[in-house]
């Protein structure tokens, strides 16, 4: 029952935080949109529960895929897809709860944020405006928050860089499970979402 009620609420966070169907009409922020009030450009985390459970470990599975499915699009240059990545990892974390079994996962997802962050910062291009595209380029899906470019001359350094940082994450991810028997194949499955992530910064 606990496992069942932990799934519940998890599945209710993520609705709050990535709304489907008709919830996600109501997009703000963008061009020719209403300004989002204060609490629709806050993601509240919602804590899974801190014990591992397929349920929350397929949520962050599916959180991770999704960024492959927004970042890696022919209509976002290279330049623009560290950023990207980072912001999804934020969105990883805020998920998670502070303590537990998931808490390695958190720590891990922070770090790497902060890491793609340092290389954007570095490489920033502050002439390059910042773009917002719709979550999974779904048409009625809620815009991204700004997502910033590195220079032209430095998006291919920049990003292999960026590929160094996701597999080291990768690593840490799997080498967070202690106990083999219950956690290694949670942190390998989130762990491999993570080694997908690599295609976002592989291709042009």
């Amino acid at each position: 029952m606990r496992r069942f009620l932990t799934s519940a609420l998890l599945a209710l966070g993520l609705a709050v935080l990535w709304p489907a169907g008709a919830a996600l009409a109501q997009s703000c922020g963008g061009i020719e949109e209403p300004a989002c009030p204060p609490e629709h450009s806050r993601v509240d985390p919602v804590a899974p529960g801190p014990a591992l459970n397929a349920g929350s470990t397929r949520i962050i599975v599916r959180l991770l895929e999704g960024a492959n499915d927004t970042c890696d699009d022919d209509r976002i240059a290279l330049r623009y897809r560290i950023d990207c990545l980072r912001l999804y990892y934020l969105k990883v974390a805020e998920l998670l709860p502070d303590n537990g079994d998931y808490l390695p996962v958190k720590k891990a997802m922070l770090d790497a944020a902060a890491r793609l962050d340092a290389i954007v910062t570095a490489n920033l291009d502050t002439t390059a405006p910042a773009i917002r595209p719709r979550e999974k380029h779904k048409p009625a899906a809620r815009r991204m928050p700004p997502i910033r470019a590195v220079t032209e001359e430095s998006a291919a350094a920049a990003a292999a860089e960026a590929a160094k940082v996701v597999e080291e994450t990768e690593l840490i991810i799997i080498r967070s499970g202690g106990d083999p028997a219950r956690r290694t194949q949670h942190y390998t499955d989130i762990a491999a979402a993570v080694e997908e992530n690599l295609v976002i910064l592989r291709s042009a």
